[in-house]
């Protein structure tokens, strides 16, 4: 694996998505009067510009001990949420071309109606996923880097035990997300436009809640690859020190024994 072009890689993604960001949080801070949900995505954004700026200062080493697997699929979700950046730019731009003097109209607020609400809320959550995502990925960068060097037994498994419980968590969530997605999937297909709302409108929303079903799809497999790396990493870092660790208590992942020389450990990914 060659790390500069891994670092490349990510960065040639990484900077037209913050472009992309930037400039959609410009375009809603311009909106003196937007609906709450608008400040909330807002907000969501500038979140997410924060985990990209991170993601970008992951190293050429980090970026080696992580793997391809995880390379591919940060990837994948920083694409997600650059695309559905974009399309909300898009309809942004048609929701508020009454609007003049940064004030949000009337009229153009009065069709931010049920598909509109939908749209907003989809992507609020998608970026939200995509900065817990991103920011996991940083922060096992940062315990690979860790676990090369010496450190103490104990606080090495403090570290991992907080690390894995906390990617076993975000799995469960996303799990829960996803089902929650698919259930509005079926609700909006069945839904009918409402006042000063189109068929458009609605195959924007619906589109941009599969988008959002896609990115949690790939956020589950980045999560399943850190907590790999997690169980890996460690044990690779104290197998000639004889060390004990201990991973978790779900049940699942790998286990070591007590051993006074040299560890054999046993890998095997949750299926």
């Amino acid at each position: 694996m060659d790390p500069l072009s891994i670092t490349a890689g990510i960065v040639g993604i990484v900077a037209p998505t913050l472009h992309c960001v930037r400039l959609l949080v410009e375009d809603l801070q311009n909106i003196a009067d937007a609906p709450n949900t608008v400040k909330a995505l807002t907000n969501n954004l500038q979140s997410v510009e924060l985990a990209l700026d991170s993601l970008g200062a992951v190293t050429d080493s980090q970026w080696e001990s992580l793997g391809d697997a995880i390379t591919t699929q940060s990837k994948a979700t920083i694409t997600s949420c650059k695309t559905s950046c974009e399309r909300f730019k898009t309809s942004l731009d048609r929701w508020t071309r009454h609007s003049t003097d940064g004030t949000l109209s009337w009229r153009d607020r009065a069709t931010l109606g049920i598909f509109r609400q939908d749209h907003i809320k989809s992507i609020s959550k998608q970026l939200q996923q995509c900065n817990i995502t991103l920011t996991s990925v940083t922060s096992i960068a940062t315990l690979t880097q860790l676990l090369q060097q010496a450190q103490a037994a104990e606080e090495i498994k403090t570290i991992i035990s907080t690390k894995e419980t906390a990617v076993n968590n975000a799995i469960t969530a996303t799990n829960d997300q996803s089902a929650e997605v698919s259930a509005q999937l079926v609700a909006l297909t069945l839904a009918e436009p409402g006042e000063g709302e189109t068929d458009a409108d609605q195959a924007s929303a619906t589109k941009q809640v599969a988008m959002e079903k896609k990115a949690l799809h790939e956020s589950r497999m980045l999560f399943e690859e850190l907590l790999f790396v997690i169980q890996t990493a460690a044990a690779n870092a104290r197998a000639d020190q004889g060390t004990t660790i201990t991973f978790g208590n779900n049940n699942s992942g790998q286990q070591v024994g007590v051993n006074s020389g040299t560890i054999t450990a046993t890998f095997g990914r949750r299926g």
